[in-house]
């Protein structure tokens, strides 16, 4: 029996991003993740003959395509369909900083403002036995034989 290969499911968080709620309410949403190679070549490592994109919007439009699911309402408050229409009539600013959010979540980058989890040692010292020192002893006298 193998290792099931799954595809890759990113949150996104805009949790403690100034411009975007308070510590209660702040968007969030879920995207697929990537390949290896869709990775490289949404980030523009890679050439993608025949594609005359720039790269920002190949980014918004491979975001749009893999959002699952999101929490953002319109001005009244009625939820957003999670569709890349509705992605793409979002404000400037919003779209861009999920979009980022996502992009640094590919790339392996950790959300710094998302809690350690209870295993976590909190950066306490290592529950490691000291090793005894002691002092050594007088000059020793060197074991080889001057030529």
């Amino acid at each position: 029996m193998g290792y099931r290969k799954t595809t890759r499911r990113v949150q996104v968080s805009l949790r403690g991003h100034a411009e975007y709620g308070t510590e209660a309410e702040f968007p969030e949403a879920v995207a697929r993740g990537k390949t290896l190679d869709e990775y490289l070549r949404i980030m523009g490592w890679t050439e993608d003959e025949g594609d005359e994109r720039t790269a920002i919007v190949r980014q918004l439009e491979e975001f749009a395509d893999s959002l699952i699911s999101w929490n953002l309402e319109d001005e009244a408050g009625a939820p957003l369909p999670c569709t890349r229409d509705a992605f793409f009539g979002i404000d400037n600013d919003l779209a861009l900083a999920m979009a980022t959010a996502w992009l640094d979540a590919l790339g392996g980058k950790v959300d710094e403002s998302s809690p350690l989890p209870g295993s976590s040692p909190s950066g306490e010292p290592s529950p490691v036995e000291l090793v005894p020192m002691e002092a050594l002893s007088g000059h020793q006298p060197p074991t080889s034989v001057p030529a």
